[in-house]
């Protein structure tokens, strides 16, 4: 097990750790925290494992996945640092919908069922950053369904990229997208791996990317944004 200081930490800001403003309920936080590192595809849980803890990403990243009736592995979104994932079949308290691996190498912290359902009677705003984090997550997930039914692949394949710029990369000129498959943008996209190749050697053509060993280079963020009709705000 590792330890880690939440308050040292720079994805502090992105983390339901900064919103706590009680100190008591924070140190409940430290004291409950449980923290493990994972390896590249490690399985963190598996859809039908009961819920019996929330997570949260130190570092690295985690990708949250769901089987079709087809069978066919569709990923519903990747968590970053900062980012808590688990939650919902715990709040429900149904069995889990979805599975979730690690990303590279992740460190993830760990709370137990008890101290979270503690936590959300103790600290009223606590409460309220979980319950803008479902509205979040249900906004996302209803603009990732208008994406796929309305926008061309070229638009859906530039928007995935964009949202998984590597965070320590975000504000450089040549920002990077790291460890993601090909696979794994063709689930994120809904779209056949053919047309995730080609439109990646199109992009490349158009020198609009770079792919790399386990990256790719962005090379114009100006035109990707405009392929994917996506502001830059």
């Amino acid at each position: 097990m590792l330890s880690l200081d939440c308050n040292n930490c720079k994805f502090s800001s992105n983390c339901l750790y900064s919103k706590i403003k009680l100190e008591q309920v924070r140190q409940k936080w430290n004291k409950y925290k449980r923290t493990c590192s994972y390896r590249n595809g490690d399985i963190i849980y598996n859809e039908g494992d009961v819920p019996t803890a929330i997570y949260n990403v130190c570092k690295g990243r985690v990708k949250i996945s769901r089987s079709s009736a087809s069978g066919e592995n569709i990923i519903i979104w990747i968590k970053n640092p900062g980012s808590m994932f688990g939650y919902y079949s715990l709040c429900r308290n149904e069995l889990h919908k979805s599975s979730s691996k690690s990303m590279g190498d992740t460190i993830i912290s760990t709370f137990p069922k008890d101290f979270f359902v503690d936590l959300l009677k103790s600290d009223f705003e606590f409460t309220l950053e979980i319950i803008k984090g479902f509205c979040s997550d249900i906004l996302y997930l209803q603009t990732r369904l208008s994406n796929m039914a309305y926008k061309t692949a070229e638009e859906k394949i530039a928007s995935v990229l964009i949202n998984h710029i590597s965070f320590s990369t975000k504000n450089t000129k040549t920002p990077y997208v790291y460890n993601l498959k090909r696979t794994e943008i063709s689930e994120i996209a809904g779209l056949r791996i053919e047309t995730v190749v080609r439109t990646l050697q199109k992009f490349e053509k158009r020198k609009i990317i770079k792919r790399e060993q386990n990256s790719i280079k962005i090379l114009s963020i100006d035109d990707l944004l405009k392929i994917s009709n996506t502001n830059n705000n």
